[in-house]
C-alpha cells in the first residue's frame, strides 16, 4: 500500500481526542456562566471523541515506526479538514440564521488564522462562542501543529517533515535543540508563555479578564478575530501599541527567538530574514504615515499610530482594522496592495508567502542582472551567506507558481460567482494568504463577509485551508500520482 491508511487513521485519534477536549472548554464556560452554548459545545465535544473512537478502531493495528511524507501530508489535510468541520458544529446550532456553509467558513478563518468573519453584531452573540473563536485562532497557529506533533511516535525526521508543512523554512535555527520533542514541547512553552504576557499587557491597558485573554488568543496566533464588530477601532491607544509589539513578536521565527533567548540574544537582530522583515515595516509604515500627514492632516502620533498598526498587523496577516485604511489615500491603498500577500517570517504563525522567499527571490535577480551583463561572471543566489541549493529555488518557485495559479482561479471563480474585480481578487488573496480584510469596494478593512453568498463561503474556506497548509501538500492529496507507487 502506497499510503498507509490505518497510520493515518492512529495518528489523527490522539491529535481529535485532543481536539475534542478542548472543545469542552466553551460548554464548560457557559455553564458557570448560565449563557447559552452548553448544549452546543458539548454536542461538538462529543461527536469530535466519537470519530477519534473511530480513528482509533481504524489505525489499531498499524505499524508506527516509519511514516512516509505521504502519510504525513494526508495526516495534515484530513486533520484540518476534520477539525473544520467539527468546529462549524457550535456556529450552526448558536447562530440560528446561519447556513452550514457559513458556519465551515468560520470555522476555517479561526483555525487558518485568517480572522474573516461572516458574524454581525458579534458583541451580542454568547460569549462561549467568542471564546470557541478565539481558541480556534489559538490552536491554529504554531501550537495545534506542535500539540500534534508532540502526541506522534515518529522519528524525528518525519516530525519535521510534517512542521514543514505549516511553513517551510530555509534556516537553521530549527537545530538549536537535540530533539525534536524537546523542540516542540519549547516551542509549546513559549506560545503559552506569550499569551500569558500578551493577556497581562492588554489587562493593564484597561481591559476585562475575557477580552485581553481572548484579543490575545487572537493576537499571538497572528488570527485578528475580536469580539466586537469595531475590531481594534474603539480600544485604547495603549491597547494598540501593545497589539503591534505582539503581532510583531509573533510573526517573526519561533525557533530563533528561542535560540536568542537561550544563547545569544544577537542572533535575532542578525538573522537576514527578520532584519529584511523589519526594514520592510518601518520603510512602508514611515511611507504611510508621511502621505497621511502630508494629505489627510492627521498629527504625527496619529499618523505612525495607524500607519504602523495598519502595516504590521496586514504583513503579519493578523488583519486587525483601525480604520479603513482603503480610505486614506491612493498612495496608502497602493502600499497596502503591496504588502497584502507577502506575510511575515517562516516558523511563525503568520501566513503568506513568507518574506524569507520574497528574499530568496530577490537574490535570485540580482544575480540574474549580473549574468546579463557579465555572461561569464559565476555567481549564485544566497541567503543567509550561502549558496542556495537548486532544490530550494525549484521548490520557492514552484510554491510561488502555484500559489499565483490559484489565486487566479479562486478570483476567476469569486468574480464568476458576484463579486466585483477588486473584491475577487483581494478576497482570494487574503483568504489564501490568511489576512482578513480585502481591499474591494465592499469587502474592506471596515466590512467583514456577512454579505457573501453559500458557494463563496466554501471557495475562501478551501482558500483558507491551502493557505495555511502552504498549498502543495494538499494539492498532493488531490493527484492520482500521490496514492501510485
Amino acid at each position: 500500500m502506497v499510503v498507509d491508511f490505518r497510520l493515518v487513521a492512529k495518528f489523527l485519534a490522539p491529535a481529535l481526542l485532543l481536539f475534542g477536549l478542548v472543545a469542552f472548554i466553551p460548554g464548560i464556560y457557559a455553564y458557570i456562566n448560565h449563557t447559552d452554548g452548553v448544549l452546543a459545545f458539548s454536542t461538538t465535544g462529543v461527536i469530535a471523541l466519537i470519530v477519534t473512537t473511530i480513528c482509533h478502531l481504524l489505525g489499531k493495528t498499524a505499524l508506527t515506526n516509519y511514516a512516509s511524507l505521504r502519510v504525513l501530508f494526508l495526516f495534515t489535510t484530513s486533520l484540518w479538514v476534520i477539525c473544520a468541520v467539527i468546529a462549524s458544529i457550535p456556529f450552526y446550532f448558536l447562530l440560528p440564521d446561519f447556513s452550514f456553509s457559513k458556519s465551515l467558513f468560520e470555522a476555517c478563518s479561526g483555525l487558518s488564522t485568517t480572522g474573516s468573519t461572516v458574524i454581525s453584531y458579534i458583541e451580542q452573540k454568547p460569549q462561549a462562542l467568542l471564546l470557541w473563536r478565539a481558541i480556534l485562532q489559538y490552536i491554529g497557529g504554531v501550537g495545534f501543529v506542535a500539540m500534534a506533533v508532540v502526541i506522534l511516535p515518529v522519528s524525528a525526521m518525519g516530525g519535521m517533515n510534517i512542521f514543514k508543512t505549516e511553513s517551510q523554512s530555509f534556516d537553521d535555527s530549527a537545530k538549536f535543540t537535540p530533539h525534536l520533542k524537546t523542540m516542540v514541547i519549547s516551542l509549546f512553552i513559549w506560545y503559552i508563555a506569550v499569551l500569558v504576557f500578551c493577556s497581562f499587557f492588554y489587562a493593564l491597558c484597561g481591559l476585562d479578564l475575557f477580552t485581553a485573554i481572548t484579543t490575545a488568543m487572537t493576537t499571538v496566533s497572528t488570527g485578528g478575530m475580536t469580539n466586537t464588530d469595531a475590531s481594534m477601532n474603539l480600544m485604547p491607544h495603549s491597547v494598540h501599541y501593545t497589539a503591534m509589539v505582539f503581532m510583531f513578536i509573533s510573526s517573526c521565527p519561533f525557533l530563533l527567538i528561542l535560540a536568542s533567548i537561550s544563547g545569544n540574544p544577537s542572533l535575532f537582530f542578525k538573522d537576514q530574514q527578520v532584519k529584511g522583515f523589519l526594514l520592510l515595516i518601518v520603510f512602508v509604515s514611515l511611507a504611510v504615515a508621511t502621505s497621511l500627514i502630508l494629505t489627510n492632516g492627521y498629527d504625527l502620533e496619529k499618523a505612525l499610530r495607524v500607519s504602523f498598526f495598519n502595516v504590521i498587523s496586514v504583513i503579519s496577516t493578523t488583519g486587525y482594522a483601525l480604520e479603513d485604511f482603503t480610505l486614506w489615500n491612493p498612495f496608502a491603498s497602493m502600499m497596502f496592495l503591496f504588502i497584502l500577500a507577502l506575510g511575515g517570517c517562516s516558523g511563525s504563525t503568520s501566513g503568506g508567502i513568507k518574506f524569507f522567499r520574497i528574499q530568496i527571490c530577490y537574490s535570485m535577480f540580482k544575480v540574474e542582472l549580473k549574468k546579463l551583463i557579465h555572461p561569464h561572471i559565476v555567481s549564485e543566489p544566497r541567503f543567509k551567506g550561502k549558496i542556495i541549493d537548486p532544490k530550494t529555488l525549484s521548490s520557492v518557485i514552484t510554491y510561488l507558481v502555484s500559489y499565483i495559479i490559484l489565486a487566479m482561479i479562486s478570483s476567476t471563480i469569486a468574480s464568476s460567482l458576484g463579486l466585483d474585480l477588486g473584491d475577487a481578487v483581494t478576497a482570494s488573496i487574503s483568504c489564501l494568504s490568511n489576512i482578513g480584510p480585502a481591499l474591494g469596494t465592499t469587502l474592506n478593512p471596515s466590512t467583514n463577509f456577512s454579505q457573501v453568498s453559500d458557494p463563496l463561503c466554501i471557495l475562501f474556506a478551501i482558500d483558507m485551508i491551502f493557505g495555511r497548509l502552504e498549498i502543495l501538500p494538499v494539492l498532493l492529496c488531490f493527484t492520482r500520482m500521490f496514492y501510485r507507487r
